[in-house]
């Protein structure tokens, strides 16, 4: 009988290291970043600096994880959980405005230039649909001129990706902004 027990512990203890030596490694977390866009100039630009002030978002826009939907369901917003950006939302769209705009303005003011902007993020997300992914990203930028507001808008647009991937997902990205600074831009030459 005790031999018994002791041939079954061992099997058992067999089963046990068997077990913890098939389970898969963790994935490993993937980082995305966003390149310029091209934004060609607006006919008018404005005069003077302008001081771009730290952009807002959030709840889930507000976090490093990618968010997604399904088209099906876009009522119920989902986290990658390997998936991430380089930097939080507001930071990396805010870094990626200075870096599309800073031929067609002035971007380098701090807080005695003439002009100001805010930003918030609205939707900043992958949308899920069948073959191809779609980039959706709503951007509210209010543009004001000593001190009150000379512009003020929320700017969506949706940009389906080539394929399937992330790294399709964020090309679309960098395209969906890229629409809305040059339909800013065109707000901007218009708001006089």
């Amino acid at each position: 009988m005790k031999r018994l027990n002791k041939t079954l512990w061992s099997f058992g203890l067999l089963l046990l290291l068997a077990a913890c030596g098939s389970v898969p490694p963790a994935p490993t977390d993937r980082f995305y970043r966003l390149q310029p866009a091209h934004v060609a100039p607006a006919a008018t630009s404005l005069p003077g600096a302008v001081a771009v002030n730290a952009f807002r978002a959030d709840s889930l826009y507000a976090e490093r994880p990618i968010v997604y939907s399904d088209e099906a369901s876009l009522r119920q917003l989902r986290q990658y959980h390997y998936h991430l950006w380089l930097y939080p939302p507001a930071q990396i769209v805010q870094e990626h405005f200075k870096a599309s705009l800073g031929s067609a303005l002035d971007l380098k003011g701090d807080s005695n230039a003439p002009y100001a902007l805010d930003g918030r993020i609205v939707k900043f997300e992958r949308v899920l649909s069948g073959q191809h992914s779609k980039a959706v990203v709503a951007l509210e930028l209010q543009l004001l001129a000593g001190g009150k507001t000379r512009l003020n808008k929320t700017y969506q647009v949706e940009q389906p990706a080539s394929d399937d991937s992330l790294g399709a997902f964020a090309v679309a990205m960098e395209q969906a902004l890229g629409k809305i600074y040059t339909e800013f831009l065109a707000d901007v030459a218009h708001s006089r």
